[in-house]
C-alpha cells in the first residue's frame, strides 16, 4: 500500500487553494505590475518555489503562399500564426515549507517592458496577457492557478484621477500582506505596532 501511495504522489498535484489577488485591475506598459499570491494548503508542502508566470501571445490571421497539387501553382491562403512576444516567470519566494491549515502571502511585482505592446484586439490580430501563479513541488505535478486575462495598456492611457497606490507590507505576526495604512492586520487580526 505504501509503494502505491509513493506512486500517486508521483502524479497528483498537492492539494492548495492557491489565488491571485491584484494590486490595480490592469498594468502599465514600462510600470510594474503588483499583487498578492495567496497559498492555503491542505497537506504539508516541500515548495521549490513559489513564483508567478506571466505571458503575452499575438494572434494573427496572416496570408501565406502555399503550393496546391490540385492545381499545380501557388495559392494564397489565410493562416492563424501564433507567437509569443513576452514570457517571465519571476519568483515571489524561493524554497519554502508550507504547513498544512495555514495561510500564506506571497507579493510579486513584475516589470512590463517598455517596449511591450498593450492588450488589443480586432478582427485580423489580437494580443493577449495571461498570468498565473504557481508552486513548484519537486517530484510531483505544480500547484497553479487558473491563467487570468490581464488587461496592459499604454503609459499615456492611464487615467488623469488614478487614486495613488497603497503599498502592502507584511504583517510582523503571520508574513500576510496588509495595506501600509491598516491599523490591524486583515489576515490575522494583530494590532500593527511599527
Amino acid at each position: 500500500m505504501g509503494f502505491l501511495k509513493k506512486f500517486e504522489n508521483h502524479l497528483i498535484a498537492p492539494k492548495a487553494d492557491i489565488n491571485l489577488q491584484f494590486t490595480d485591475q490592469y498594468a502599465v506598459v514600462g510600470d510594474n505590475f503588483e499583487g498578492t499570491l495567496a497559498v492555503t494548503p491542505h497537506e504539508d508542502i516541500q515548495a521549490e518555489e513559489i513564483r508567478c508566470e506571466i505571458k503575452c501571445t499575438e494572434t494573427a490571421q496572416v496570408i501565406r503562399n502555399v503550393y496546391d497539387p490540385a492545381c499545380k501553382c501557388m495559392v494564397a491562403r489565410q493562416e492563424t500564426e501564433v507567437r509569443v512576444l513576452y514570457q517571465a516567470k519571476p519568483p515571489c519566494n524561493p524554497a519554502i515549507g508550507l504547513s498544512n491549515g495555514g495561510s500564506h502571502s506571497f507579493k510579486f511585482s513584475i516589470p512590463i517592458p517598455a517596449g511591450a505592446r498593450p492588450t488589443y484586439e480586432s478582427v485580423n490580430d489580437n494580443i493577449k496577457w495571461e498570468i498565473k501563479g504557481v508552486i513548484a513541488v519537486h517530484g510531483r505535478p505544480d500547484v497553479t492557478t487558473k491563467e487570468l486575462i490581464l488587461q496592459v495598456i499604454p503609459q499615456g492611457a492611464r487615467p488623469a484621477n488614478q487614486p495613488p497606490k497603497i503599498r502592502l507590507v507584511n504583517c510582523q505576526y503571520c508574513q500576510g500582506a496588509m495595506p501600509e495604512d491598516a491599523i490591524t492586520c486583515p489576515n490575522c487580526g494583530a494590532r500593527r505596532t511599527v
